[in-house]
């Protein structure tokens, strides 16, 4: 693990690019990041929810944090998720990327059985004590079944366990209350929301950036969208308000499946039809577009200004 080197504005959950059969395509990967990177981006997180992480194998998810990892070569701050199903498992995962270059180490929740808070709690510490550093919680209870309380959140912070959250609940009062706790006891904690839509009002809702999946495929205007939001120019923050409305018109072209599948099949696909990635192979049960899903999607990318 590095030194803190500070954290803001757009880190993107970076999708797992796969071959046919099902590895990881190590050099659609590069090129990902790359184009990431060359847009603007702040940063990267690496075998998130938007990487099919609980699809891939703990080989293929290391692999694919080397490779991040050695592309990035220190132009941004990398995050790499270690979240597996108990507490154990998540630190075998930790201890396996830990002297990789990552920048930080996030950590749901164990999923499957719900968890307490008190269990969250020696979860968490045991986690950090294992690892030797302070971890990013990673509040996404609509996947694992369980919410980090905001109280939760503080108080680990307050013990060093924690040293930032990226929060995709969509719980605003939550985001609010754990603000509030941090000033008040004067708690520094990177505060960043996985949402597509708030990140020109990132300031105003005190949060330090946004990790939008979205971002996969327009870094650029979530880039733009974030410098825009600090600027403060109405104007500007409508144009890029509706660039981004515009954008996540992706999740339309699937019409089958489950909304990750959706999401994510799309935005391969996309990328695969600008030349970035070379296949648009999913993690089963995820499935490919199909031909007839892929109908208008050259249409939609020119529209964005991604192809001619």
């Amino acid at each position: 693990m590095k030194a803190d080197k500070g954290f803001k504005g757009i880190i993107v959950p970076i999708l797992t690019p796969l071959t046919p059969t099902g590895e990881v395509d190590d050099s659609s990967l590069r090129n990902l990041v790359n184009y990431l990177i060359e847009n603007g981006v702040h940063g990267i997180w690496v075998s998130g929810t938007t990487g099919e992480f609980a699809h891939l194998s703990d080989s293929e998810r290391i692999h694919s944090m080397e490779v991040v990892i050695d592309v990035v070569a220190n132009r941004v701050p990398v995050i790499g998720n270690i979240s597996c199903a108990g507490t154990n498992l998540s630190i075998d995962m930790g201890l396996a990327v830990k002297d990789l270059g990552l920048d930080g180490l996030a950590l749901t929740p164990p999923f499957y059985y719900p968890t307490s808070q008190d269990e969250l709690v020696g979860h968490y510490k045991r986690a950090s004590d294992k690892l030797g550093s302070p971890l990013w919680v990673y509040n996404i209870p609509q996947t694992v079944k369980t919410t980090v309380s905001p109280e939760t959140v503080l108080a680990l912070a307050m013990e060093k366990v924690v040293i930032g959250i990226k929060d995709s609940s969509g719980q605003g009062e939550s985001l609010a209350q754990l603000n509030i706790l941090c000033q008040q006891n004067k708690i520094k904690l990177y505060n960043f929301i996985g949402s597509a839509f708030r990140v020109t009002t990132t300031k105003g809702v005190g949060v330090d950036g946004s990790i939008p999946g979205i971002a996969n495929l327009v870094p650029k205007i979530y880039s733009e969208a974030y410098e825009a939001g600090l600027v403060g120019v109405e104007e500007t923050i409508k144009k890029y308000d509706r660039k981004i409305l515009t954008s996540n018109r992706i999740t339309s072209f699937a019409q089958k499946g489950s909304p990750n599948r959706r999401t994510f099949a799309s935005m391969k696909a996309a990328l695969k039809l600008m030349g970035i990635i070379e296949y648009d192979s999913m993690s089963m049960p995820f499935e490919s577009l199909s031909k007839e899903e892929k109908i208008g999607l050259t249409e939609f990318l020119i529209e964005l200004g991604l192809m001619r």
